[in-house]
């Protein structure tokens, strides 16, 4: 049984047994902002799980209650206040018991692999993907959660009991936990101590400001360290911003950072003293562009378009979505950029340009019901290696549940070593750390099936050492469509509907 449905049959289960506590949870819909206290435990004894699927019912049965907020009357204004504000402090007590359970999860699961000779450097390994699968949250995202949870609660009692109480939020407590994590366990304790008092009326990064200056009062050399720790995670990141823009950002060393920030503005500032259209932010990316480039304009930018089916999206007004570096972009945008310098289609025959600004298209067929990539053109004669190209395509992102980074390895689902074929429908992107975590004992991966062509189904079932399975099944690159609507289009134009069926 998934995860996920072991979870709806546990809440199904206690649904009636919380209708018989609604009398205990009453004092919640009347909390005052002093004071936050849970109702008392039921006799008969319950493991956290039982007594969070209780709580979840009653919040549930109170979030239906304002499925129509027109019906509040003004005189309810107040309670609704209150429902926000109890809401928020739930939240942070939730968030409270969630980090005492990962890190007790954590300890739990190192034991274990103690006791079965896991050796001393691989203890650990897989802990942070296995709570990251139940949070529904990143695997890199999560063990750097981690990491601080266990500063909280571990070394910072304070903290974690403001959390608990809703006085301050779960970013005020990573905020502070960062600031202390240079720190060893007695002084993270004497700065839990010294800024306790004054955390619930900071905003959390004030919080974590005033914590820093602590940390670096009782411990200079662990500041020293702090620096160096965090200049060697200097890195460029990228991430889509709408369909015509990105963020491209830099965490690097304040002084480095200050140097580029600086050469830009003065760049910008020369752009403006000539008279230059546009403003400061403007001049200031393209300075940034060209210097790292040595282009001087985006139209001097080899360009691939991955079209998807059918022409009418680059050569009519269809309206099917592009996909650059795995982003949709709009049909139009795309015939903008497809176009925007001397086009060419790729699997021509033609030797490719060498000019500048050259534009490759690049067609994906998909399924025309599931909207999934079943096949790709393999004509382009610039790459080698369709079945890898074919899976980067198709899988887009990690295929490990709501990891979302970049793919770094293409490998087997089922292992080449245990038979596993070399085939796309056997093939998967991962990033590297969750390719790596399929040598972790207690993990794997097998290809679950639908009943669809194999390369149109792409869905692999993913078992984590406590035998949790999480389905994973690739993204539609466009819209699915109603079978209906394939049987009604073949009927009025004698095709059979599927996109790409033209080798064009």
């Amino acid at each position: 049984m998934s995860a996920q449905a072991a979870h709806r049959d546990h809440t199904t289960a206690h649904r009636a047994a919380a209708s018989g506590q609604e009398a205990e949870f009453a004092a919640l819909d009347h909390m005052s902002a002093p004071s936050f206290a849970l109702p008392a435990a039921p006799e008969v004894a319950e493991d956290p799980q039982q007594k969070l699927a209780r709580a979840h019912a009653l919040i549930e049965e109170a979030y239906t209650s304002l499925a129509d907020p027109a019906s509040q009357q003004p005189a309810d204004l107040d309670a609704l206040l209150g429902t926000i504000e109890t809401s928020e402090r739930i939240l942070a007590l939730t968030g409270a018991t969630q980090m005492r359970a990962s890190v007790a999860f954590r300890e739990a699961r190192i034991a274990q692999q103690r006791a079965a000779g896991i050796p001393r450097q691989d203890l650990g390994k897989g802990v942070p993907q296995e709570i990251a699968l139940a949070r529904r949250s990143s695997p890199a995202r999560t063990a750097n959660k981690l990491a601080l949870e266990r500063v909280v609660v571990d070394s910072m009692p304070s903290t974690l009991d403001l959390l608990a109480r809703g006085e301050i939020s779960s970013w005020t407590a990573d905020e502070v936990a960062k600031a202390a994590l240079c720190l060893d366990d007695e002084d993270r304790a004497q700065v839990d101590r010294d800024i306790a008092e004054q955390l619930p009326t900071l905003s959390p990064p004030r919080a974590g400001a005033l914590a820093r200056a602590r940390a670096d009062e009782i411990d200079q050399r662990a500041a020293l360290a702090r620096h160096e720790h965090e200049a060697a995670d200097s890195r460029v990141t990228i991430r889509p911003a709408s369909d015509a823009m990105v963020h491209l950002s830099a965490l690097m060393p304040m002084v480095e950072g200050i140097a580029v920030y600086k050469a830009l503005d003065d760049a910008a500032s020369s752009a403006r003293a000539r008279g230059e259209a546009g403003g400061r932010g403007r001049h200031m990316t393209e300075a940034l562009f060209s210097r790292v480039t040595g282009l001087n304009a985006a139209d001097e930018v080899d360009v691939e378009i991955q079209l998807l089916m059918t022409d009418e999206a680059l050569l009519g007004d269809g309206r099917e979505a592009a996909w650059i570096e795995g982003t949709p972009v709009p049909a139009e945008i795309a015939r903008r950029l497809a176009l925007g310098g001397d086009a060419q289609e790729s699997g021509d025959g033609r030797a490719d340009s060498d000019g500048p600004g050259r534009r490759f298209v690049r067609r994906l067929y998909t399924d025309p019901v599931i909207g999934q990539l079943t096949d790709a053109d393999a004509r382009r004669r610039r790459f080698t290696g369709q079945d890898r190209r074919f899976i980067r395509l198709a899988d887009q992102r990690c295929r490990t549940p709501w990891c979302g980074a970049r793919i770094r390895h293409l490998d087997h689902v089922e292992r080449h070593a245990d038979g596993g074929a070399t085939t796309t429908d056997n093939g998967t992107g991962r990033c590297e750390a969750c390719n790596y975590l399929m040598e972790v004992p207690g993990w794997t991966a097998r290809v679950t099936r639908s009943g669809r062509a194999p390369a149109a189904d792409r869905s692999l079932a993913l078992t984590t050492p406590s035998g949790r399975t999480y389905t994973s099944t690739a993204p539609p690159l466009r819209r699915p469509r109603a079978r209906s609507d394939i049987g009604d289009r073949k009927d009025s134009d004698g095709t059979s509907g599927v996109d790409g069926a033209d080798g064009g």
